[in-house]
């Protein structure tokens, strides 16, 4: 068995999936080193792996994110920049020399990254790996893991729609121009980045070199909930949804018998990362089902419910697993978390969407387009807005049923024997090749 080096961004969406993976090639017999925050020793530690931390800028706090307030005043152009500056770019350097600490230390014979943890660029891009490692090319292959949205560029789609036309086409081309222009302010603070690192720039569009740059990439969904490319790159895979276990010590609230099918059942979630401010969707939504015969679930993915107000019909709850609730649901609003979508449609659950932070419109629009949910196109719903979707999704059976047809080409996949094969075999291949390069002694 292997050494396998996990790394996750330390965000819930991040850090969950991928800790299931790392306990599945665990059980597998290989030891699984867990490289994240700070904030998910104990988790981390409970589930019997070992814990490395993320130091310096990297070990983010993504519970107190500092001026979070200062940054939502900023236009939204500026708040998105500096949105990615400080979750993923700034963090890098940091990510990289402890990235290069764990391998001096530690043999590795396998990364595996989440989508946005960006330190193994350096190592990917040739800087170098110390003196115990020896030459570059004899770095360990790393894995990105989508656990967000693919960002990817192609001719046949922007980032929130798809039109593979001639027409569409030339549409997308002039979406991209626009894209990289935006968004060259990232690109340069990239590029500054992995200077200090003593790595070459990235060329092209930044967020492709998400995908292009790993040598194996495995994205977390099924291909039906993504826009076709015909200009897929070949490492680009698709594995299925990774769906967390239902909790071993999980205790049903007092609530969970009128979860009788007695009446629709309303899921609404800001996930655990945009939820600082809960009258964004969670309030909305309460506000706008109050007078409906419907039973409302709010969980707020944070200790405190805030100012909250829950309206008869509801239960507010920090936190309820959603793999024992979802197949009593009957709608899910969500802001777009990619990690709660996944699960929603995995059991054929129709969506109201309504996020644009974070990857969140680009999650959302793929609900749109796929006919499994209504996306709303935005973070501040009014209440006759969401009361609208939800009565429409409840009226008629077609969000469902695409919902479901989602959920069946779901259950083709076993994300996590994939990416077990996945492992095994690109470590495989990386011995070989070694060997082969090997010089031959001389007899």
């Amino acid at each position: 068995m292997s050494n396998i080096l996990v790394c996750a961004f330390p965000n819930p969406g991040h850090v969950t999936p991928m800790l299931s993976v790392g306990l599945h090639l665990a059980s597998l017999g290989h030891t699984v080193i867990f490289h994240t925050g700070e904030v998910f020793r104990s988790q981390v530690e409970t589930a019997g792996l070992r814990f490395a931390a993320m130091t310096g800028r990297a070990n983010i706090d993504y519970r107190d994110p500092g001026n979070s307030a200062e940054r939502e005043k900023l236009p939204e152009r500026d708040r998105i920049l500096h949105h990615l500056k400080y979750w993923f770019i700034d963090p890098l350097p940091d990510q990289h020399r402890r990235l290069q600490q764990i391998l001096e230390e530690t043999p590795v014979d396998l990364i595996l990254t989440s989508s946005m943890y960006l330190g193994c660029f350096p190592m990917l891009l040739g800087a170098g790996l110390g003196t115990r490692l020896g030459p570059r090319e004899d770095r360990p292959p790393v894995i990105g893991c989508g656990v967000t949205p693919l960002i990817l560029r192609s001719i046949d789609c922007g980032l929130t729609s798809h039109d593979a036309t001639p027409e569409g086409r030339k549409r997308n081309q002039e979406e991209h121009l626009l894209l990289e222009r935006v968004f060259q302010p990232i690109a340069d603070q990239l590029n500054l980045a992995l200077a200090e690192c003593g790595a070459p720039s990235i060329s092209g569009f930044w967020a492709d070199s998400i995908y292009t740059v790993p040598d194996l990439f495995l994205q977390f969904t099924g291909d039906e909930f993504e826009f076709p490319r015909s200009d897929m790159p070949s490492k680009v895979r698709f594995v299925g949804p990774v769906l967390p276990n239902k909790p071993a010590a999980f205790k049903e609230p007092a609530w969970w018998s009128e979860l009788d099918g007695s009446k629709p059942v309303v899921l609404v979630t800001q996930g655990t990362l945009a939820n600082f401010d809960l009258q964004e969707l969670v309030q909305p939504a309460l506000a706008a089902l109050a007078d409906d015969d419907v039973l409302v679930i709010a969980a707020t993915g944070r200790a405190d419910a805030g100012d909250i107000v829950a309206p008869a019909n509801a239960k507010v709850e920090a936190f309820v697993p959603f793999v024992p609730l979802l197949p009593k649901v009957d709608v899910l609003i969500t802001n777009g978390g990619y990690g709660a979508v996944q699960q929603a449609l995995s059991f054929g659950v129709p969506l109201v969407a309504a996020g644009d932070t974070e990857e969140k419109a680009f999650t959302a629009a793929r609900v749109g387009w796929t006919g499994a949910g209504i996306n709303l196109g935005t973070r501040r719903p009014a209440p006759e807005q969401i009361r609208a979707a939800v009565q429409t999704v409840l009226a008629g059976s077609q969000y469902r049923e695409q919902a479901q047809r989602l959920q069946k080409n779901f259950s083709r996949y076993d994300a996590l024997a994939e990416i077990a094969r996945s492992v095994n075999t690109l470590i495989a291949n990386t011995k070989d090749s070694r060997m082969t390069d090997a010089p031959h002694p001389i007899v």
